[in-house]
């Protein structure tokens, strides 16, 4: 009589053909729906002017954006102007009653003080009888030398059309267009119209916002406020992760969401991020921007705007208490409560332990095995994770004059994100081999998944929200893997292969959002996820046979790593080729300071091109004039303290949109107020370390009055977008793309 142990391979019998072959079978369903994961996120076929009357057409919004989306236009200047007399026309033969909201916006992040001055574009068309309001919002604004088509002339497009679509009948609800200025410069414009003009519309509000942050992709919910998951399914294929909240939160962007968000607006928060190289680039414009992704923007708020505009949004507010943990299904989208998930959570590594208790009684496991094989998979979760952004590291020191200047992106990303993934692997595979060493295949597959959904079990009662993706196919794996234990051989299998089905669809429709993201957001990430959802379900693969709980001391093994370490080099360096190749212009950050009293000036270029490098580090003299700065001393009120002084300073730019930073040589500017607008009104004593104010009128004086300590000195740095006008400048040849070029005249106070 022999005692069962995990490395004796002649106790039991080997399975028979059908058993033999399963682990292979899994693996292939799982790449098969995996694949259709992917699949799935494809975007709408364009369609065309001939498209009927009531249907969105991306031909008909683009030809609607197209004059506005024609050149840059920045808070302030001329071409905003024009761009919104061209949306107001617009709007005005739509049958909308429009108004321009002029204003200050103020707001206060992080110490830092942004004020500007907007013309936000108001388009209101009332309700029969309405129980609440509808608002389709963008912005106008782009960024200086950005035509700016999809950020934000996308949410342009779609909103013109969209209302076009409706008809010009009036519906239960008022509908309002608000297409707000200096969005760019700090969400000003929404926060001037929350401060004047917000209080007119009958409540509740539910805005749908429309964002971008690339030019191609399917469009995505970022982020929802208030009852929200009743009306998504009214979309065509809506894609929404509750986890994406968080994950946008991340990346270095925000926008006018989180204002109306913030004053108890219900809503979303839509954009496409694909392609995000060009993002804040003059290769954002109509000729880049993806129609397919315009057509499925277009066809998602279509759709939305119609249910929201006869619904009674009165009762729809019952439900705005709720926050369900969403993900998108193969059939749309999926809600749970979160308490519940937290439940399931937790249950599932204790359903994974179950099954590992009852195959130790059947003498197939050891405890000690399975501790190893978790540690092996915690391991090999973070050498996933780690290979993968060491290898984004690597390529992006060898060669950084691939990225891009605003997101870091490369123009051809896919052979980066393919190499994020194959990097993973490799510190998978390294792992495997070497535990392979020491314990059986079951041990290490039973351990992976029991560290793994212990790792999901605490982010189940920590942040639900944020495992919205993994968490139900990591439920449904434990399950499926005690019920296989317990079931004999054929019944076990197909459970397995059910069970197997949300993780496939997981992988592929996850993975694929997340390389919508870019590789510089999502470096790691991409390995990462896909390790642990492949570590959750990693028991399902448990054969029932004993020949595969051996452990497995064949050297030789160490080469298997070598075959993903191989591609990811090949992909490295093919993708930066490839990139290095593209016909799409090298994109350059240009600055240059100028001296407002001497006019010296200093050249500060990225360098990622030849002339670039040649401009780099030059001076010369520039002959500019400087804002005109007046400082008068005003009597301090209230209890400051002693040595402190209260100033008013008038600026007057010679220059159109120009943006002013006011910042002070010691201590804060405290009790800021810009054309008597205070900034921080909610806390107006918080210190700020600078000021900035955008738009500012051109040969119109702007008032800034502050505290200061009395013995600090302040400096004015002017910004405009134009360097011509700089000492020194060398025009660039055409495969040179320059990025928001700055010209900083400095002013000392």
């Amino acid at each position: 009589m022999t005692t069962p142990h995990e490395d004796d391979a002649t106790a039991r019998p080997q399975p028979g053909p059908l058993l033999r072959h399963q682990v292979p079978l899994l693996l292939l369903v799982l790449a098969l729906v995996a694949g259709l994961g992917v699949a799935s996120r494809g975007v709408e076929a364009p369609r065309g002017t001939d498209a009927p009357e009531d249907a969105f057409s991306a031909a008909r919004a683009s030809e609607a954006a197209a004059p506005v989306v024609a050149a840059p236009r920045p808070v302030g200047s001329a071409a905003n102007d024009t761009a919104r007399e061209e949306l107001d026309a617009q709007l005005t033969a739509l049958g909308f009653a429009t108004t321009t909201q002029e204003g200050v916006g103020a707001r206060v992040i992080d110490g830092e003080g942004a004020a500007g001055f907007t013309r936000n574009l108001v388009g209101v068309r009332p309700g029969t009888d309405p129980t609440g309001t509808i608002v389709l919002a963008t912005h106008i604004d782009s960024v200086p030398h950005a035509p700016g088509a999809a950020d934000a002339g996308i949410g342009l497009a779609t909103i013109l059309e969209t209302v076009r679509a409706l008809g010009p009948e009036a519906r239960r609800n008022d509908l309002v267009v608000l297409l707000v200025d200096g969005e760019e410069r700090g969400l000003l414009g929404a926060r001037a119209f929350l401060d004047e003009g917000a209080g007119e519309l009958a409540e509740p509000v539910v805005v749908l916002n429309h964002e971008a942050r690339g030019i191609s992709g399917r469009p995505l919910v970022t982020r929802t406020s208030g009852p929200m998951h009743e009306v998504l399914g009214a979309m065509p294929h809506p894609e929404y992760e509750s986890f994406t909240d968080a994950l946008f939160a991340l990346i270095p962007n925000d926008t006018d969401f989180t204002v109306y968000r913030d004053a108890g607006w219900w809503g979303m928060d839509m954009a496409i991020i694909d392609d995000a190289w060009a993002y804040h680039s003059p290769q954002d414009d109509a000729a880049h921007l993806d129609q397919g992704s315009l057509q499925h923007y277009g066809d998602m708020t279509l759709a939305l705007t119609d249910e929201l505009a006869d619904r009674d949004l009165h009762a729809l507010g019952g439900s705005s208490g709720e926050a369900p943990v969403q993900t998108t299904a193969p059939w749309g989208i999926l809600r749970l409560p979160p308490h519940l998930l937290t439940a399931l959570g937790l249950l599932a590594p204790l359903a994974i332990l179950a099954a590992i208790l009852v195959e130790r009684r059947r003498g197939r496991l050891t405890l000690r095995g399975v501790v190893l094989g978790a540690l092996a998979g915690l391991l090999g979760l973070a050498l996933a994770v780690g290979a993968a952004l060491l290898t984004w590291q690597i390529a992006t020191a060898a060669t950084p004059g691939m990225l891009s200047q605003t997101t870091r992106e490369p123009v051809r990303a896919e052979p980066f994100l393919l190499a994020d993934l194959a990097a993973g692997a490799v510190g998978v595979a390294l792992c495997w081999v070497l535990a392979r060493l020491l314990i059986g295949r079951a041990a290490l597959l039973a351990g992976t998944g029991l560290a793994v959904s212990m790792l999901l079990a605490v982010l189940a009662v920590l942040a639900p929200a944020l495992g919205s993706s993994m968490l139900s196919p990591a439920i449904l794996a434990a399950a499926g893997t005690l019920a296989a234990t317990l079931l004999p051989p054929r019944p076990g299998l197909v459970v397995r292969l059910l069970t197997l089905l949300p993780t496939g669809w997981m992988l592929g429709a996850q993975i694929s959002s997340l390389m919508d993201f870019g590789i510089a957001s999502s470096a790691g990430a991409l390995a990462g996820t896909t390790a642990i959802g492949l570590g959750a379900a990693a028991p399902l693969l448990i054969g029932r046979g004993t020949a595969q709980d051996r452990a497995a001391r064949r050297p030789r093994r160490l080469l298997i790593p070598v075959l993903p370490a191989v591609l990811t080099a090949a992909l490295v360096a093919g993708g930066t080729a490839w990139t290095l190749a593209s016909p799409e212009p090298v994109q350059e950050g240009v600055v240059a300071r100028i001296d407002g009293a001497t006019g010296g000036t200093t050249w500060e270029v990225s360098g990622a091109t030849a002339w670039g490098r040649e401009l780099d580090g030059t001076t010369s003299s520039s002959d500019v004039p400087p804002p005109s700065v007046e400082v008068e001393d005003l009597p301090r009120a209230g209890t400051g303290a002693d040595g402190d002084r209260r100033v008013r300073v008038l600026i007057t730019s010679p220059r159109e949109a120009a943006q002013l930073e006011l910042t002070t040589s010691a201590g804060d500017l405290r009790d800021v107020s810009v054309d008597g607008e205070p900034l921080g009104a909610d806390s107006p004593v918080a210190p700020l370390r600078r000021v900035q104010i955008a738009g500012a009128p051109q040969g119109e004086p702007v008032t800034v009055e502050a505290t200061v300590e009395d013995a600090a000195a302040l400096e004015l740095v002017e910004t405009t977008s134009d360097p011509t006008i700089a000492g020194g400048w060398v025009e660039p040849g055409e495969d040179v793309s320059l990025m928001q070029p700055r010209v900083q005249i400095v002013v000392e106070v």
